[in-house]
């Protein structure tokens, strides 16, 4: 599978952390207003341990093939007729398993209707909503290995995509501009590397979070819904004020939002996880805000821009 070397520039006897992504939704299907990107981030060793539980698990739940949220959500192909309590224990394990590997849930969500009803030429510079999620997932996990835990490199494993892993403009080539133009976390992020389910258990659990990611903002935060428990645990898991990076980066008609630490110190505000809407200022505000700031700050100095003097 396609990878990008190590970083000459990384720490080495620092711990060493992977993350693995997937994604849940496709921006060619009208049916669909979201397009989420879902990874998780832990160290090595947890994640050796998670593998291990993870394929005793499917193993007794007697599963022939990788675990696949959608047909276990429709019931299909090898979880056609499973009573529901063993669907809700093997989740539940599942999830307990994700829970012990102390793994960190981050996630990336694109609106389809802001995307599509951009000009043109702003979706051509995009290419797709898929690589907008990706550029806000990357950025924010490797400042989960740089500033929320001891600082390490972090491997990132990414779930193979037959549209964008490959080709012109593909994914690899992304990470590595991602890493290049932040230099502040480019020192952790080791490498890139693009994978299937069946080599990684960890893109099977990422797999789960992304099909809650979308399932959540598809239909359950637009109505303020009830969130579903497997949710919930990820929300536990990855909402910690205490971290730096966002939870969800969010892109819709008000630009680049979020949920989490970042956003709320750089933006004042946040979206609401749970309902339609924002919490504290207003992205709108927030811009003029910004903007009256700048200019003062010009004034200030005589004139001269703002970014001139930062």
């Amino acid at each position: 599978m396609l990878q990008i070397a190590p970083n000459p520039e990384y720490l080495p006897g620092l711990p060493k952390y992977l993350s693995f992504v997937d994604e849940a939704g496709h921006s060619k299907d009208p049916r669909q207003n979201y397009l989420c990107l879902a990874g998780l981030i832990t160290t090595e060793s947890s994640w050796r341990t998670l593998d291990a539980s993870w394929r005793q698990i499917c193993e007794r739940a007697g599963l022939t093939e990788p675990f696949h949220m959608m047909d276990f959500a429709a019931r299909k192909k090898q979880f056609e007729g499973w009573p529901e309590e063993k669907r809700r224990d093997l989740l539940h394990q599942l999830i307990s398993a994700i829970f012990q590997a102390r793994a960190i849930p981050v996630g990336s969500v694109v609106s389809l209707k802001w995307f599509n009803a951009l000009p043109e030429r702003a979706k051509l510079g995009f290419k797709d909503p898929h690589f907008l999620a990706f550029q806000g997932l990357t950025y924010h996990l490797a400042v989960a290995a740089f500033m929320d835990w001891d600082s390490g490199p972090v491997t990132m494993i990414y779930a193979h995509h037959p549209e964008h892993s490959m080709g012109l403009g593909n994914t690899a080539q992304l990470w590595d501009a991602v890493r290049r133009h932040n230099r502040m976390v480019a020192m952790f992020m080791e490498s890139y590397r693009c994978a299937t389910p069946a080599d990684h258990s960890g893109l099977q659990a990422a797999d789960i979070w992304a099909y809650e990611l979308r399932h959540h903002f598809e239909i359950i935060r637009p109505i303020a819904g009830k969130p579903r428990w497997p949710f919930s645990q990820f929300v536990k898991l990855g909402l910690n004020y205490q971290f730096t990076h966002d939870f969800i980066s969010h892109y819709d008609e008000q630009g680049l939002t979020g949920i989490g630490r970042m956003s709320q110190v750089q933006r004042l505000g946040e979206v609401d996880l749970f309902k339609p809407g924002y919490k504290g200022v207003h992205p709108t505000k927030a811009r003029e805000l910004d903007r009256a700031l700048r200019r003062f700050a010009a004034q200030a100095s005589g004139g001269r821009n703002l970014n001139e003097l930062i």
